[in-house]
C-alpha cells in the first residue's frame, strides 16, 4: 500500500456544452499534470459539460456526447482523473464526478443536494483510489455537516470537495469558516475545488483550499486566475497529510470584486458578442467606470467606442481609444417633422446602439440597465459606495492582467446618501410598482397555447453555444 501520493489541481474554464473543446481542455492539463509527476487530477465541477442546465443536460444527444467524452478519457494515458459531468443513469439525471482510470470510469458519485432540475444521489460512500479511500463531493454536499459525517464513518480519509460557488462579497472568509467546520467535525484533511467561470448575474471565483486535520492550510490558489497545482501526500500512523505550499498575496475587496466583474463581462461577451463589444462613451462617472472595465476586459481591436456626448472626450483619450461621433441629428430631424414634436436624445440613442448592435453583431455595455435590451450592465447590482471604491482602487492599482491603462483618472462616483436621523426612507408606492410590471417584459405579450409555459420552471439558460443548435438568423 503506497504512502505517498501526488494531487494535481486543476483551475480553468469551461465552456458551456462544448465537450469537445472542454475534453481537449483536459487532455492538455493531463499531460501537465503527468510531466509534473502527479497520480490524480482533480478537475472542476462541470469541467466537461461547462454549468448546463438541467433542461440541456436530459438532451439525449448531448448526454451521449458526455458519455462519449468520458470514454474518450477514461481510454487515454495519462494520471488518473476526478472531473465533474452530467450523469444520466436510466430515468434520472445527475450532477456527478467521475474517477477515470485505468482505462475505465472506476466510479461515479452523484450529488446528494444537487442544483435545481437534476435528481439527488444517494448519500456517497469513499473511493478506493491507491491505496487511499477517498470521499467525493459534488457541488453543494460538502457545505453541510451530513453528508461528510457519513462518508468519516463509512472509512473516508481524504475528503474532496468539487464546487460551483458564487462570488459574494466577503465570501472567502465564509467559505474558509465552513471548510474549517467539516474538517474539525470529522478529523480529516479537506480538498476544496471552486469551478471557474460565469454565467448571467454569478461569477464563480476559481480558487482552491486545503486544510489538513490538524486545520493548518496546505494550499491556496489564487482566484480568478488559470492554473494547476501538484500536491504532495503522505500517509504516517494512518492519516494523510499535505506538504504546505507558500500561499499566494492576499487579494483585496475591491481587486477581487473588479476581477470578478472582469470574468462576467468576457465570459458574457464570449457567448453574446462573437464581432466585439459596442462601448457607448457618456459623460459621468458610472459611464467612466463603464469604460474603464471594458478597455481592462478586451484588447483594442474588439472595442468599437461610440462618442454619445463630447464631454466623453477626455475619459476616451485617457483609456486610449478612438471613438466615432454617433451623430443623431438628421434622425432627430425627421421624427420632429414625422411626429410635429422633437423626441427626446435617451429613446434615440437606445435604438440606435441596439440597431447598431444588431447589424455588428456586437454586444453593447451600459452603465444602466435600462439603457437597450440587449446591453449588458456590470455595475447593476453595485451600490454607490461600492462603485466609489472601485473607481478610488482602478485609479491606484494596475495588477498583472488588466488590459487598460494605469491611472485613467477616473471620476468617483457619488456614494449613496445616508438617510438623515429622524428621516424615514422614501419608498415608491406599491401601486406604481405594479403598475410598472409590465417594463420587465422585454417581448410584448401574446397566446400561447402550449401545454407548458416557457417560464421559470424551464431550465434552458439564456446563452450558451450548443454546437448542435444551428446560429440564431
Amino acid at each position: 500500500m503506497p504512502d505517498t501520493l501526488r494531487i494535481a489541481l486543476a483551475s480553468f474554464n469551461p465552456r458551456m456544452a462544448e465537450t469537445e473543446a472542454n475534453a481537449a481542455r483536459l487532455r492538455a492539463l493531463r499531460a501537465q499534470a503527468a510531466g509534473e509527476g502527479a497520480d490524480l487530477l482533480l478537475a472542476p465541477l462541470h469541467a466537461l459539460s461547462g454549468a448546463v442546465p438541467a433542461a440541456l443536460a436530459a438532451d439525449p444527444a448531448f448526454a451521449e456526447a458526455c458519455e462519449a467524452a468520458l470514454a474518450a478519457l477514461a481510454a487515454e494515458p495519462g494520471p488518473a482523473l476526478i472531473l465533474g459531468a452530467p450523469w444520466r443513469d436510466g430515468p434520472r439525471l445527475h450532477d456527478a464526478l467521475h474517477l477515470l482510470e485505468g482505462g475505465a470510469i472506476r466510479a461515479r458519485r452523484a450529488a446528494h443536494e444537487p442544483r435545481p432540475g437534476f435528481d439527488p444521489g444517494p448519500v456517497p460512500g469513499p473511493v478506493a483510489f491507491r491505496g487511499a479511500r477517498l470521499g467525493l463531493m459534488a457541488g453543494a454536499d460538502w457545505r453541510q455537516p451530513a453528508t461528510p459525517e457519513t462518508l468519516a464513518e463509512t472509512g473516508a480519509e481524504l475528503l474532496v470537495a468539487l464546487d460551483a460557488l458564487p462570488f459574494e462579497r466577503g465570501g472567502e472568509e465564509r467559505v474558509l469558516q465552513a471548510a474549517l467546520s467539516r474538517v474539525v467535525e470529522n478529523d480529516l484533511p479537506l480538498i476544496l475545488l471552486n469551478r471557474l467561470g460565469a454565467e448571467e448575474e454569478a461569477a464563480h471565483d476559481g480558487a482552491a483550499l486545503i486544510l489538513n486535520a490538524d486545520r493548518s492550510p496546505a494550499l491556496r490558489l489564487p482566484p480568478f486566475a488559470e492554473t494547476l497545482a501538484v500536491t504532495e501526500w503522505t500517509r504516517a500512523e494512518g492519516a494523510w497529510r499535505c506538504t504546505p505550499q507558500p500561499r499566494p498575496p492576499a487579494m483585496g475587496e475591491e481587486e477581487a470584486l473588479w476581477r470578478a466583474l472582469l470574468l462576467a463581462l468576457r465570459d458574457h461577451a464570449a457567448r453574446h458578442a462573437p464581432a466585439g463589444i459596442l462601448l457607448p462613451l457618456r459623460a459621468g462617472p458610472e459611464a467612466a467606470l463603464t469604460a474603464a472595465l471594458a478597455t481592462d476586459a478586451f484588447a483594442a481591436e474588439a472595442l468599437h467606442p461610440l462618442l454619445l456626448e463630447a464631454e466623453a472626450t477626455p475619459l476616451a483619450q485617457r483609456l486610449g481609444l478612438e471613438p466615432r461621433p454617433l451623430a443623431l441629428g438628421p434622425a432627430a430631424t425627421a421624427l420632429a417633422a414625422a411626429l410635429g414634436a422633437t423626441p427626446p436624445p435617451d429613446p434615440l440613442h437606445r435604438l440606435a446602439l441596439d440597431s447598431l448592435a444588431l447589424a455588428g453583431n456586437l454586444l453593447p455595455l451600459t452603465e444602466t440597465p435600462s439603457d437597450c435590451p440587449s446591453a449588458f450592465a456590470p455595475l447593476r447590482h453595485l451600490t454607490g459606495a461600492e462603485r466609489q471604491a472601485l473607481a478610488a482602487w482602478r485609479n491606484a492599482h494596475h495588477p498583472a492582467g488588466l488590459l487598460g491603462p494605469p491611472a485613467p483618472g477616473l471620476p468617483l462616483p457619488p456614494a449613496s446618501p445616508a438617510p438623515q436621523a429622524g428621516q424615514a426612507p422614501r419608498l415608491t408606492p406599491w401601486q406604481s410598482l405594479a403598475h410598472a410590471d409590465y417594463k420587465r417584459r422585454r417581448l410584448p405579450p401574446g397566446l400561447n397555447p402550449a401545454p407548458r409555459a416557457f417560464g421559470g420552471d424551464r431550465g434552458h439558460i439564456l446563452g450558451h453555444r450548443n454546437p448542435d443548435e444551428a446560429p440564431a438568423p
